[in-house]
């Protein structure tokens, strides 16, 4: 028990040094990795964050204008020679399917000779119908840069009907200027003898296809056709009764 007790004290003595070796440096370690931690805690939950400012009210702004040939369909295409269309628009988009547009539109057409010659005993005339209509359009089909989509609404239509002859007047002066070219002092234009307008209720249908110009671009070229009836009264004048007309239009989105 003599020879132990030596030994068992040096022995305990060399534990308590070799544990006071090790655990010393592992427990500075732990302090400044607690240290480092609660830093970063406090760094992380001070910070300022970003504010969140919602969405812009321009992405959900719609705004078109464009423009092509229209023609006449049905009953009116007898009463009607094809022209132009004119498209602008304003509306607000609710998500990547719906939006509700405004738009006004302008078709100028011309009367048949036979027919003005008929009615009013003149060549020629022109026929110009404009509606103001409220349009939900909803796209059908979404693949990638590519959306195929049904409008249609209805509002407010104004038909306004000319009988022109032509003339010739003064270069730069009346109804000559602008018109063909001028001899003798003299220019060739139109005259109108006789006109009459209505305004009635409008309904259109149709539908498009938009291709955006990048994946990052809100600007879209889009191509539709619609179906444009007025609810023109009975009349043997043009452009008739329910003038039907089909505008196929071409334009930019945004």
């Amino acid at each position: 028990m003599k020879i132990l007790k030596p030994s068992l004290r040096r022995g305990l003595k060399w534990a308590g040094i070799t544990a006071l070796a090790f655990g010393l440096p592992l427990t500075a370690a732990m302090q400044a990795q607690d240290s480092s931690n609660n830093n970063y805690n406090y760094n992380y939950n001070n910070a300022k964050k970003p504010r969140y400012s919602g969405k812009s009210w321009t992405d959900s702004l719609v705004l078109e204008g464009g423009g092509g040939g229209t023609t006449g369909v049905q009953n009116t295409q007898n009463l009607v020679n094809p022209g132009f269309n004119v498209l602008l628009g304003a509306g607000y988009k609710f998500n990547d399917r719906l939006s509700l547009i405004g738009e006004w539109n302008f078709n100028d057409l011309g009367v048949p000779h036979s027919l003005a010659n008929a009615v009013a005993q003149v060549p020629g005339g022109n026929e110009h119908l404009w509606t103001a209509t409220l349009n939900p359009k909803f796209n059908v089909i979404r693949k990638g840069r590519f959306d195929g989509y049904a409008i249609g609404g209805g509002g407010f239509s104004r038909s306004l009907v000319s009988f022109t002859r032509p003339v010739l007047v003064p270069c730069g002066y009346g109804y000559g200027y602008g018109y063909g070219f001028g001899y003798g002092g003299a220019c060739a234009g139109n005259v109108t003898v006789s006109h009459h307008s209505s305004n009635q209720a409008a309904l259109d249908l149709g539908g498009g296809a938009e291709f955006r110009f990048s994946p990052y671009s809100r600007y879209k070229l889009f191509i539709e056709a619609r179906y444009l009836k007025a609810m023109t009264p009975k009349s043997n004048l043009p452009p008739g009764y329910d003038a039907s007309v089909v505008p196929a239009t071409i334009g930019i989105r945004w």
